[in-house]
């Protein structure tokens, strides 16, 4: 049986994390935020909201088989494919309601090793850990560190013609990281009774030209999209890939390119809780922390 005590949050470092630990915190659940590495400006917002921190490593499997028994529901936000072993270890410890994340990706590429390993973790939570949900968001964007759409914004900042790659028709519909921190927060708490694989997305799907566009409009800069084809790029990627030199797109991000990556077979969300940041909305406030 599920215990009566505090909801964990693992990860709440990232900004994912955080968010969800303060909406939990928010509808006046206790909450228990786990992180490895500390970071003081973060901690004292977390404190102030009431919520305790206490450091935990996902991998020391005996430690958190030890947490299972005293805690009511759980938050992995690392990706399931490191977070899926301790995912096993609390349903084997009786917690009955938890969230992991994966990758709308999953449904979209075929054999690669990275979401091979995914696909085989999602298999685990949903044979051992009915009860569970599996996120499967689309790109997460919203703070400077998103590795997405904040690169994106910069380079559009420094380069006035910008290097298109592939058609510009692949579909992009990228959330929010407040939006998917809500859906999280909702569904482990039973707001939203919900489990299995949930694919989730923004509010608005747009083509990559129309991503650009956008991002073009929030960091204020004016500009060009020069189109690159896909084959003379890929030959080249691969040719300096296998010389043993690092570029900012490896061969299997450009196979990706020209994907549709709006949420496969997306999930019946609450009314209440749909997204609601939309990529202009979003792109702007991202703009803005990064101060351009």
């Amino acid at each position: 049986m599920t215990s009566t005590g505090p909801f964990l949050v693992a990860g709440a470092n990232r900004p994912l994390g955080a968010l969800i630990a303060l909406d939990l915190a928010a509808r006046g659940l206790k909450v228990v935020a786990t992180r490895r590495h500390p970071d003081a400006e973060l901690d004292a917002r977390l404190h102030q909201a009431g919520i305790e921190i206490a450091p935990l490593d996902l991998t020391d499997l005996a430690a958190v088989r030890a947490l299972a028994p005293d805690v009511s529901g759980v938050v992995l936000t690392p990706i399931l494919s490191i977070s899926g072993p301790a995912a096993h270890a609390f349903s084997e410890g009786g917690v009955e309601r938890g969230v992991v994340f994966s990758s709308n990706n999953v449904a979209i590429v075929g054999a690669d090793p990275v979401y091979d390993r995914l696909r085989a973790a999602e298999a685990d939570v949903l044979a051992s850990a009915p009860g569970w949900a599996i996120l499967r968001p689309t790109m997460i964007y919203g703070y400077p560190g998103d590795g997405n759409l904040s690169r994106l914004l910069r380079m559009l900042g420094r380069l006035p013609v910008f290097p298109r790659l592939g058609s510009g028709e692949a579909s992009q519909q990228p959330i929010h990281v407040e939006d998917l921190a809500r859906l999280a927060a909702a569904l482990v708490a039973n707001e939203w009774d919900a489990s299995g694989i949930l694919a989730v997305g923004g509010p608005q799907i747009l083509s990559h030209r129309e991503m650009i566009a956008t991002a073009r409009r929030a960091s204020g800069r004016s500009g060009i999209d020069i189109p690159v084809p896909l084959g003379p790029v890929r030959a080249l990627v691969s040719l300096v890939t296998a010389l043993g030199l690092k570029l900012p797109l490896s061969p299997a991000q450009l196979a990706r390119v020209d994907l549709d990556k709006a949420a496969v077979a997306p999930a019946d969300i609450p009314a209440s809780l749909q997204p609601r940041i939309t990529p202009e909305e979003g792109l702007a406030r991202l703009a803005a922390d990064l101060e351009l």
